[in-house]
């Protein structure tokens, strides 16, 4: 039922802690054993892993009781047991309660009484236990408050010294022996409380005492209704239910992991439209940085239902405040909650405190993505699909990663796209488990995967719709605007095609040029492996008279590029070359103008030149300002506004996009310690004062060496060019001139004499000086032959290419 469905991401800046939340929210919803679990486990590419950083946004589908844990997961409803009552405490049948995780408590429990040994304090057993959980990848809270309800209302608070996994609460003792009034204690606390199962635990007798304490308000009061319970939470107004039912229903979350690098903004963006709420996440040791604001208002843009929370608080001094809140020992983290909270205009209160290493607020969290985030809404509409991500199959052909908004698809369907027109029948329907799990049917609401059948990568577009066959004959009931007249329909939900999708646009060109043993086609056809699951990313011919037919590839920034070319190279053993990264120009000759990315078309002389530029946010802490400040004599940074976000600075600044892939990147966290981030976005285009630097060997271009240089640093490049040309090429028969030319006129020059041949000692062996000058005569003809016949042909090495284009 659509009611039961909660789609949202995860957004935050990079290295905030976005694939370790994920990772804790898999273990707690049970969707993979702990067994099975690993770092970063939606992380499916090694690169993902090495860097620690996500660059593919990864979806996945859990299943959430609130406050109650996880529960089975099947591919029908009865399999799940939706609508089926509560996991019983310990039956007739023998079969515990929790009881894997039980015997891997116990198994820690006996490792440190059996170290230890009896008679320490209860602290010593607390401290030892929480290292044993730890080590054992058991996922715990320490003293955390529980509330006491009685008939629905609070009345009081319960600290265990732990809860593990959101399931087993264990209270340790140091007594001589376990008596009566501590298991009376603990049962009345258990009865109070949203828990089934308690560990009393005694390590101050002979013999370690662990005594199971169950409480099950079904056998405790058998006249009442088996399908409800103790437990009570509360929903908003438009969610409100049963508070005695609730904890019953079991929740889909589709979780869509998110990116976090400015380049891979674009991952998010498509995120963004396929979901309805989003946890901004904030690493508390760091605060609130440049992408975090990014982040916050393109999901404000996408109208998302937005939960604060702060990560990794396992990292810092506390306290347990009189809300049941952390207190931090650290007020830069005090102030990065407060901060949070401003941004997202709440209440401090509000924002969640968790810990994706260990555990800790992460139920909570949950909790509230059932409270806050609203369920998908309904769209009087056939049966339609937002394409936000497509991966390549061998045996099924392209699957398209999906957000059904209206309807239903199931496999056989004969379905079509919006904008190509192409139809297909479908081969198999799924969800992310967060494996390819086939079912039966995708319905409104869920994200899954369509099996299309397609080989050709290019059939198949990143933010298209699928739309079935039969929705045509619907078209006729469509106004003008693509909108279905009802005005109870959220118009988001009700175009034939799902708007929300802006086209990538590329900002970086590089051409890729196949080496050693890989071929054109072979390089070719892993680009467009690539392109399925990147859609970002754009290609085009391009040859070289030195390197041969290759491709001009656009990114979207320079680790854009990085990421591409290390799966090119890991995924499909490609060996390549790449020239030096561009940008399009928009130039103006003789009254026309045209788009050039090529530097080598680049006109000597154009009448009028423009350039992208770029606006952005830089923030960084108020100490460093001078620092960023200064960047204004490194590069052509416009300065517009200057803002303050607690204890940070945000610098709103207009930059030629060109500037951005000259280390500015380097400069701005060499200059701030590390500290400053920044994101941007594309800003128009203003007139551009550039020249076309090319480099000459031996009087002939070589245009891949070409590029085209901000005026001011053109003589720079050429000399830096000329000088370590100078130091790759092998010295020849002939001399070889290396030039640097801008505007007809030579800016730098080198060059690599000639290699000489040892004439004899003449009057050792008899000869005279006369024949020594005609030998030396000869050989200058000989050199003069050879440095016309090299004009003609400019043929530098691989190798060269190689280092010269490395940055």
């Amino acid at each position: 039922m659509r009611e039961h469905i909660r789609n949202f991401v995860i957004i935050a800046h990079v290295d905030h802690g976005k694939s370790t939340l994920a990772d804790r929210m898999l273990e707690l919803t049970g969707t993979v054993d702990a067994r099975h679990m690993k770092p970063q486990y939606l992380d499916q590419l090694d690169l993902e892993r090495e860097r620690g950083i996500t660059i593919k946004m990864a979806p996945v589908r859990m299943h959430w009781r609130p406050s109650r844990g996880f529960a089975r997961i099947g591919n029908t409803a009865d399999e799940r047991g939706l609508g089926a009552p509560p996991i019983d405490a310990d039956n007739a049948s023998g079969k515990l309660l929790y009881e894997e995780l039980t015997y891997k408590i116990r198994r820690a429990l006996f490792n440190v009484f059996n170290f230890l040994g009896p008679g320490h304090k209860e602290l010593v057993y607390q401290n030892s236990l929480a290292v044993e959980f730890r080590k054992e990848n058991i996922l715990f809270e320490r003293e955390k408050r529980i509330d006491v309800v009685y008939e629905g209302t609070k009345v009081g608070l319960y600290q265990p010294d732990f809860v593990v996994e959101g399931k087993v609460i264990v209270e340790l003792k140091s007594l001589p022996f376990l008596g009566d009034p501590p298991k009376k204690q603990t049962r009345y606390y258990l009865k109070g409380s949203e828990y089934k199962l308690a560990l009393l635990v005694n390590f101050g007798g002979k013999n370690l005492e662990i005594e199971r304490i169950i409480y099950d308000s079904i056998r405790e009061n058998p006249s009442s209704n088996p399908h409800k319970s103790a437990n009570s939470y509360s929903i908003r107004e438009n969610q409100r239910v049963d508070q005695r039912e609730s904890a019953q229903v079991e929740y889909e979350f589709n979780l869509i992991d998110t990116p976090g690098h400015s380049d891979f903004q674009y991952e998010v963006s498509r995120a963004l439209h396929a979901v309805e709420g989003a946890v901004l996440l904030v690493d508390v040791t760091k605060g609130i940085q440049a992408q975090t604001l990014a982040n916050y208002r393109n999901a404000v843009k996408a109208g998302l239902t937005i939960i604060g929370a702060v990560n990794k608080i396992d990292l810092l001094e506390s306290r347990i405040g009189a809300d049941g809140k952390l207190i931090f020992a650290d007020e830069k983290a005090q102030r990065c909650v407060q901060d949070l909270a401003n941004l997202i205009r709440v209440q401090p209160e509000e924002i969640f405190q968790v810990s994706g290493k260990t555990g800790a607020g992460v139920i909570e969290l949950l909790d509230a993505i059932v409270e806050r985030v609203p369920p998908p809404g309904t769209a009087d509409m056939p049966s339609r699909a937002l394409i936000f991500d497509s991966l390549y199959d061998d045996h099924k052909g392209i699957l398209a990663y999906v957000r059904v908004f209206s309807g239903e698809f199931r496999a056989g369907d004969e379905v079509s796209l919006a904008q190509g027109g192409t139809k297909f029948k479908i081969k198999e329907v799924g969800y992310f488990a967060p494996q390819h799990t086939p079912t039966d049917a995708l319905r409104a609401g869920g994200t899954g995967y369509i099996a299309t059948g397609f080989k050709e990568p290019k059939l198949v577009k990143i933010g298209d719709t699928i739309i079935r066959a039969d929705i045509r004959r619907f078209s006729s009931q469509i106004n003008a605007d693509g909108i279905r007249e009802n005005p109870r329909v959220n118009p988001r939900e009700s175009a034939i095609a799902i708007p929300g999708y802006q086209e990538a646009t590329p900002v970086v060109f590089i051409s890729f040029y196949p080496d050693g043993k890989t071929k054109f086609d072979d390089l070719k056809r892993g680009f467009e492996r690539l392109q399925l699951t990147d859609a970002a990313l754009s290609f085009e011919p391009d040859s070289n008279e030195a390197l041969g037919r290759g491709l001009k590839v656009g990114f979207l920034g320079q680790l854009h590029f990085e990421i591409t070319a290390s799966r090119l190279a890991r995924e499909f053993n490609a060996a390549f070359i790449t020239s030096f990264p561009s940008i399009a120009y928009r130039v103006g000759e003789k009254g026309t103008f045209r788009i050039v990315k090529d530097a080598h078309e680049f006109p000597a002389s154009p009448d009028e030149v423009y350039q992208p530029m770029i606006k952005m946010e830089i923030l960084f802490p108020a100490e460093y300002m001078s620092a960023v400040m200064g960047l204004k004599n490194l590069f052509y940074l416009d300065i517009q506004t200057i803002e303050t976000i607690g204890d940070n600075s945000v610098v709103g600044a207009r930059m030629p996009l060109s500037e951005l892939i000259r280390d500015f990147d380097d400069q701005l966290k060499s200059g701030s310690a590390g500290y400053a981030s920044f994101s941007y976005e594309l800003d128009g285009e203003d007139k551009a004062d550039v020249k076309k630097l090319e480099i000459l060997v031996a009087e002939e271009v070589v245009p891949a060496l070409t590029r085209i240089v901000a005026n001011r640093d053109v003589e720079y490049e050429a000399r830096k060019t000329v000088e370590r040309l100078k130091e790759l090429l092998d010295r020849q028969q002939f001399s070889q001139a290396i030039q640097a030319r801008v505007d007809g006129r030579i800016l730098a020059r080198e060059t690599i004499p000639a290699m000489k041949k040892a004439l004899g000692d003449f009057g050792k062996n008899g000869g005279d000086r006369t024949r020594k000058m005609k030998l030396w005569k000869k050989q200058e003809r000989g050199k003069e032959r050879l440095e016309s016949s090299a004009r003609a042909r400019v043929n530098l090495p691989v190798e060269v290419f190689r280092e010269i284009l490395k940055k």
